[in-house]
């Protein structure tokens, strides 16, 4: 493996804003793993239904509901070229759609079944697909997680680099996780899904069977390790799929596995007692030292800086208001207590994400200004006042970005109270 300068392809920041202002928990830690993944291929028969050609339609409606049993007879009542209809039937009979029991052309149990459903059904004996199983619980992995173009995933023979831990970045240092024994009846269980389609195991596949022994890769994630309000710890897994948004399933898997729960335990109670030392450290290179940080009852940092320092060429910038900055397994939270400030980054932070991450549907920027908002303890803030913050601040794209969300939403509103009337 090359070296590349992160193993994930968005920031650590983004996990715990996630976790905090999102999933409403409190983050404690965080760290870069190696989730183990079970690769194993597949044997099984596939089904696959597709629309029918014209004359191949016209021919087993023919057999089907015609009684007709042989070329000349299809032939002849279809109007067609009898060399035309052998070679259409040649075709049919190579897919197990007819077959010819005593001189006469009948239609096989998938041809009748073609018919009846109006779909052109194939069937592949011994197709090879492989599917991805976690590490400790041998559950499948969701269908995004089969996307390469977003997913890495590392073999036995592409190690991370090597070095000094003391002059190497932490996404460099992922924590080691050994797997448990891959379980043969996963595959089976996965067969028997109700929602095997969202594990990439479309309906058409059947009677799978593993195919010789897995092969253990490694998917590069984030492991948050985050406390609810009741002081229930989560362990929360965010991978390179799913964008900044935690995967509910691999973190199940890890939750009930108690080496996973162990490990980051004691990563973050072995890290505890130098966090305020590194924050310290932090600040002291960008000539901040004057601004101690301070520790919340469940363990979490803020340091308070302000107004003033967000602005300009300094070392932080209006966006930082609220942000995380991690180091390595430790993180800390900026923080300014003029709500202007506040304000003002919550049109920085928008401009920055609407257009780049975000899809157009309404709901998804309404969600996005609430989770802003409470990270940065404004309250609600309504898209009309927005769109006016953003225009005067010259952000012209996210105005408009906002202003057609808000009549989406308008929209939407009128919809569902005519529909209220109506019931």
């Amino acid at each position: 493996m090359s070296v590349r300068t992160r193993l994930m392809p968005y920031p650590e920041k983004r996990a715990l804003e996630n976790a905090a202002f999102t999933l409403g928990l409190v983050p404690t830690g965080i760290h870069t793993v190696l989730l183990p993944v079970w690769c194993a291929e597949v044997r099984a028969t596939v089904t696959e239904g597709q629309p029918y050609e014209l004359i191949d339609r016209f021919i087993e409606r023919g057999v089907a509901d015609g009684g007709l049993g042989s070329a000349e007879e299809l032939a002849s009542f279809l109007a067609l070229d009898p060399a035309l209809v052998r070679q259409a039937l040649a075709f049919l009979t190579a897919i197990d759609h007819v077959t010819e029991q005593d001189g006469r052309i009948a239609l096989t149990e998938l041809g009748r079944r073609s018919v009846w459903d109006g779909t052109r059904y194939t069937v592949t004996r011994d197709d090879r697909r492989r599917l991805y199983f976690d590490g400790f619980q041998s559950r499948p992995l969701t269908a995004a997680h089969y996307t390469s173009a977003t997913v890495t995933l590392l073999s036995g023979d592409e190690p991370v680099p090597e070095g000094d831990p003391g002059s190497m970045p932490p996404w460099l240092m992922p924590l080691p996780l050994m797997p448990r024994v891959f379980r043969p009846e996963a595959v089976l269980e996965l067969a028997d899904h109700p929602r095997r389609a969202h594990f990439n195991l479309p309906p058409g596949i059947e009677n799978p069977e593993c195919v010789g022994v897995p092969e253990c890769l490694h998917l590069p994630a984030y492991a948050v390790r985050a406390v609810e309000g009741d002081g229930r710890v989560r362990h929360l897994v965010y991978t390179q799929a799913h964008d900044g948004e935690h995967d509910a399933d691999l973190s199940a898997a890890c939750e009930e596995t108690p080496e996973f729960v162990t490990i980051l335990w004691n990563e973050e109670t072995g890290a505890a007692p130098r966090i305020g030392e590194r924050i310290g450290k932090w600040l002291s290179r960008r000539e901040l030292a004057q601004y101690p940080p301070v520790r919340d009852r469940h363990g979490a940092w803020r340091v308070t800086l302000p107004p003033d320092r967000f602005l300009g060429e300094g070392p932080v910038g209006p966006a930082d208001v609220g942000s995380y900055v991690v180091l390595g397994g430790a993180f800390f939270q900026l923080w300014c207590t003029d709500r202007d400030a506040r304000a003002w980054a919550l049109v920085e932070r928008l401009d920055a994400c609407l257009g780049a991450r975000l899809r157009r549907d309404p709901g998804d920027v309404r969600a996005r200004v609430e989770s802003l908002c409470r990270q940065l303890e404004l309250g609600p803030v309504g898209l009309d006042t927005l769109c006016r913050a953003a225009g005067q601040a010259g952000k012209h794209r996210l105005a408009e970005r906002l202003r057609d969300a808000r009549s989406a939403e308008q929209e939407q509103e009128q919809e569902q109270a005519i529909r209220k009337r109506r019931k």
